[in-house]
């Protein structure tokens, strides 16, 4: 079962409850991690019970790009799929007081300067394809839509009312240098249909919620990321593809993005996993998922940003927090779901600051199904200033098969 909906202590919180029960009857529940980053502490569904889902991106891209009058192109995303603009460069305009008119709000666009222009807004405060809209009624012919601080690099592909594209805070920042310097400035929007194979990718959306885990702070949360940027999804023909009341086109498919859409490709690979495993229980399944999640991109580097006592439970990740202590101890049960004689030797990586020990290092398991259970200490070296949570990570692995614990350290929980 799928499910984006908040949370709160577990006690009061009604999707924890809920899914609680529903585990208990062997249904697996998978939920959205939240929209509300790149602010800390932002996660919600952060039940242990629950597979909490972030979002990440897709090796796919709609290009289009802004061409400015000093011959200056920079990149951009769009799926606009109208008539386009021609190859003439036209007018472009950006308020130069940094006034509010520049988030192009309902209302506050003076139609006299903006009429057959390109504008750039900001982005922020209203949707990103209602100030497209705002564009048009201003009769502008076409919109640069220019990221802030507070989204970062992140692009998300939308199906505007008329020409325009997204672009970065650090183009937008440029784009916004040359319309401010300029006399008289002046752009093109050009569109490029579809890409695929784009680096790097995936790369954690700057909008998918962030931790600690406040309610739990000893279980690392969330725990995974699936695709959730520009999306393929049916989509009901009783609205435009904008969502606009204004918007008057229909279509079968468009593309969305949100952990709402992420959540669901998890729900995908349990029920591809729960056909092959039917006997696998949902706790079994997501340390599956979460063991041979990959921790790379597609150009061999570390994924990118766009912008922790469990008692007895059986987690697959690790979350120390130390607190006052120098050393924190965990012990983990392993199942084998591999081949009978199947042997495991363990590897750690931890930062310099910090050291892990196993006990025993290897696991012999002579039989299918059998469970072997080893013991972590988590070594602080020195106590030192940390300014954000260290990673490492366990690796039990064979000459076949490599099942990956991640670990967060931290001294105190903010």
């Amino acid at each position: 079962m799928s499910l984006s909906c908040g949370s709160a202590p577990y006690y009061r919180d009604t999707i924890a409850l809920g899914a609680f029960a529903a585990v208990e009857k062997g249904i697996f529940i998978s939920c959205s991690a939240g929209n509300s980053g790149p602010t800390k502490v932002t996660l919600i569904n952060v039940a242990p019970w629950i597979m909490t889902v972030g979002a990440g991106t897709l090796d796919r891209d709609f290009p289009a790009y802004a061409v400015l009058g000093n011959k200056i192109r920079y990149n951009g995303v769009s799926l606009y799929s109208g008539r386009g603009m021609g190859n003439k460069p036209v007018s472009l305009v950006y308020n130069k007081d940094n006034s509010s008119s520049n988030l192009c709000l309902p209302g506050l666009l003076d139609m006299a300067s903006i009429r057959g222009k390109i504008v750039v807004c900001d982005r922020g405060t209203n949707t990103r394809v209602e100030k497209g809209a705002v564009v048009r009624d201003a009769e502008g012919v076409g919109m640069i839509l220019a990221n802030t601080p507070a989204s970062g690099e992140e692009l998300m592909a939308d199906s505007h009312l008329l020409p325009a594209i997204a672009v970065g805070r650090k183009t937008g920042d440029l784009i916004r240098e040359y319309a401010r310097s300029h006399r008289k400035p002046t752009a093109k929007l050009v569109f490029d249909g579809i890409v695929f194979n784009v680096r790097p990718s995936p790369v954690v959306a700057a909008f998918s919620s962030r931790g600690p885990n406040m309610v739990t702070p000893q279980i690392l949360k969330p725990d995974i990321i699936g695709p959730r940027v520009n999306i393929l999804a049916a989509w009901s023909e009783a609205i435009g593809p904008t969502g606009l009341v204004k918007d008057t086109r229909r279509t079968k498919f468009d593309i969305m993005s949100g952990t709402s859409m992420s959540c669901p490709h998890i729900s995908g690979l349990v029920a591809l996993l729960k056909a092959a495993h039917p006997e696998w229980s949902p706790s079994a399944i997501k340390s599956a998922l979460m063991t041979t999640a990959y921790t790379q991109d597609n150009s061999n580097s570390s994924l990118r940003d766009a912008a922790d006592d469990p008692g007895e439970l059986n987690h697959p990740s690790f979350s120390i927090l130390f607190g006052d202590k120098r050393v924190v101890r965990y012990s983990r049960e392993l199942t084998n779901v591999g081949p009978a004689r199947s042997v495991y030797k363990v590897g750690v990586n931890a930062p310099s600051s910090f050291g892990i020990s196993v006990r025993p290092q290897t696991l012999v398991f002579r039989h299918i199904r059998e469970k072997k259970r080893y013991t972590l200490s988590f070594v602080a070296k020195r106590r030192r200033l940390m300014v954000r949570p260290e990673f490492g990570s366990i690796v039990w692995g064979n000459a076949q098969y490599q099942v990956k614990s991640p670990v967060s350290f931290a001294w105190r929980l903010l």
